[in-house]
């Protein structure tokens, strides 16, 4: 017996609702309820208490409060979405595309754009049906010299020990040192992997990483390298992060203190963007500024953020109820200081669980590691292969 489709159609329009619908029940092997999204519920999945197979959301005047509303979701409480909308409103496309959108397509729509559609649901279920895309952890400095770098590289290095294929992506292009963390000396490495991304897949990509015994992978530019991260085109960073996403269980990208196109692509696709400050009245400044950023340039959600208070000290002025305060509603993780032992880790290119396991350090970390699998295994979203990636460039 060959498994039947269920489609949800939603949306406020009850007249372009039922053109949808004729047009989905026009296909073979799906079944379509459609809901009509009134006054009350932005959600298109209020009250929904079995997901279907995909959702296919006729936007409306109120589509920032519906995508929004999808966003704030786990990402295993979004099924794969294809959104009907206006053509060319960049804003639109952005929170879509934080919403999970598989496509996107503008009105009138016809058989073919559906047909696609379902036809690459139907392929998703057939190759890998229990298949999910990589969990995306971005790790920043909300000041310089935090520690974003060394947290980045242990807590990747404790993720691989418990057998989830990992990579660590260096993305500071010019003076990344994530490679001294782990004795590692790359060659061909993150710049000629995003050269090359768009014919890259997941055996390629092992032309690009260095392996760590541990089984981390890093990828990460080499010596030889002379680019700036802002020559980095932003589709080369969305190719990668797509073959990224479907080669690993996790993917960790240690980010540069600098906010634009191709770190800003990063930072919209994270599943959990790690926050890391000090206890400083300039730490908490610019925490509130790269805060704001988040929200209100780049419209993430506190769901996405965690801070990582880094060398906490109790004693210190400026405490958790004062980082709090400052940062409503966002988590709030500590981590201790052990300047030696992270001092000595980095010089002898040894992470921290191998050299000092029972260390508090190295203990906080593995419980970052298990507060984000609590967290975050509820919201893997399956990103397929975005191809609403191509419809943008297409448009």
């Amino acid at each position: 017996m060959r498994y039947r489709l269920e489609i949800l159609l939603a949306g406020r329009n009850r007249d372009e609702l039922g053109f949808l619908e004729s047009m989905l029940r026009s296909q073979s092997d799906i079944n379509v309820t459609t809901r009509v999204i009134v006054n009350g519920h932005a959600d298109p999945l209020h009250g929904v208490s079995s997901l279907p197979d995909a959702l296919i959301l006729l936007v409306s005047d109120h589509w920032e409060a519906e995508l929004t509303a999808l966003c704030e979701r786990p990402a295993a409480e979004r099924p794969p979405l294809l959104v009907v909308g206006p053509k060319g409103d960049v804003e639109l496309i952005r929170i879509a595309m934080r919403a999970g959108a598989r496509d996107f397509c503008s009105p009138p729509i016809d058989d073919g754009e559906i047909s696609q559609f379902i036809r690459q649901l139907s392929r998703d279920r057939l190759t890998d049906p229990q298949r999910q895309a990589a969990r995306l952890t971005a790790v920043i400095n909300a000041k310089g010299g935090s520690g974003a770098s060394v947290i980045a590289a242990n807590l990747a290095h404790v993720l691989a020990e418990r057998d989830r294929h990992s990579v660590l992506v260096d993305f500071d292009v010019q003076f990344g040192s994530l490679p001294l963390y782990f004795n590692l000396s790359p060659h061909n490495g993150l710049v000629q992997a995003l050269e090359a991304a768009d014919s890259l897949d997941a055996v390629a990509l092992e032309g690009y990483v260095k392996t760590h015994d541990s089984g981390l992978d890093l990828l990460a530019s080499s010596p030889q390298d002379m680019v700036t991260i802002a020559e980095i085109p932003e589709s080369r960073v969305e190719l990668l992060l797509q073959v990224l996403a479907q080669a690993y269980d996790e993917v960790l990208v240690d980010l540069p203190r600098w906010i634009s196109g191709p770190t800003a692509t990063v930072l919209e696709r994270a599943d959990r963007i790690l926050m890391v400050m000090e206890q400083s009245v300039a730490h908490l400044r610019d925490a509130q500024r790269l805060r704001d950023i988040l929200r209100y340039e780049l419209r993430l959600t506190n769901t996405h953020i965690t801070v990582v208070v880094n060398r906490y000290d109790k004693r210190n002025a400026v405490g958790l109820d004062d980082i709090r305060d400052a940062l409503p509603g966002v988590p709030v993780f500590t981590l201790p200081n052990d300047f030696r032992r992270v001092t000595q880790s980095i010089n002898v290119g040894s992470p921290l669980s191998e050299l000092a396991r029972k260390a508090p350090i190295t203990r906080k970390l593995d419980a970052l590691a298990s507060a984000l699998d609590a967290d975050e295994q509820t919201q893997m979203p399956s990103r397929g292969k975005w191809p609403l990636l191509n419809w943008a460039r297409r448009n």
